[in-house]
């Protein structure tokens, strides 16, 4: 976790700072980001780096930990409340803050795919394990709710819908993130209703 130092600057600082590794990390993952590059662009030097933060794989979950709790600030979803008319549209506005966020911050879309492909022991942090296990809960969740709606299949096991529904969701991440430099607020609505099609069309219980 970054040091006291990191803590004591004004938000502008650290907000420059996490941005300038987002977006290199975004761009080139945690393995091909450089450090160097990072820092040239938040403006800190080389030796102040170290003040705030132990090493790469610290500023990378600092960052990760620090853009989730935005998304996941701007997420409320009360399961209890959904009816067979409202889930859709609910989920539907799940996926439009998100690509709203991300088309203020592009980087921040690239910067979660980013520690998603990790394949090193840096995913066990504990700051991303908690992201990482509220966001499956939120899935899980949302497919048993919609069980019992009738609104989702219940002809195939639930870990496997899980999977399904997360390949589908990967699958539409991977084709848009080279889209958002180009997008604008109507390309947003256009892959909401196109996520949602798929989605309808994959869970939708058949006969």
């Amino acid at each position: 976790m970054p040091r006291p130092r990191f803590e004591k600057l004004t938000a502008e600082k650290q907000e420059r700072i996490l941005e300038a590794a987002a977006r290199e990390f975004a761009a080139q993952g945690f393995d091909g980001a450089s450090m160097n590059r990072i820092l040239a662009q938040a403006e800190i030097s080389k030796g102040a780096a170290y003040y705030y933060f132990d090493d790469k794989a610290d500023l990378f979950i600092t960052a990760v930990s620090y853009y989730s709790q935005i998304m996941m600030g701007d997420l409320s979803l009360e399961l209890e409340t959904l009816t067979a008319t409202t889930f859709w549209p609910t989920l539907a506005e799940q996926y439009r803050q998100q690509f709203l966020q991300a088309l203020d911050r592009p980087w921040m879309f690239g910067l979660f795919k980013a520690a998603g492909s990790l394949t090193n022991g840096l995913i066990y942090d504990e700051r991303l394990a908690s992201f990482s296990v509220e966001m499956q809960t939120m899935l899980r969740d949302l497919l048993s709710t919609g069980q019992s709606l009738g609104l989702i299949r219940t002809d195939l096991a639930h870990d496997f819908l899980y999977a399904l529904v997360l390949s589908v969701d990967e699958a539409h991440d991977r084709w848009l993130l080279p889209q958002w430099p180009k997008m604008d607020a109507g390309d947003v609505e256009t892959a909401v209703a196109r996520i949602i099609d798929l989605l309808q069309r994959l869970l939708t219980p058949t006969g």
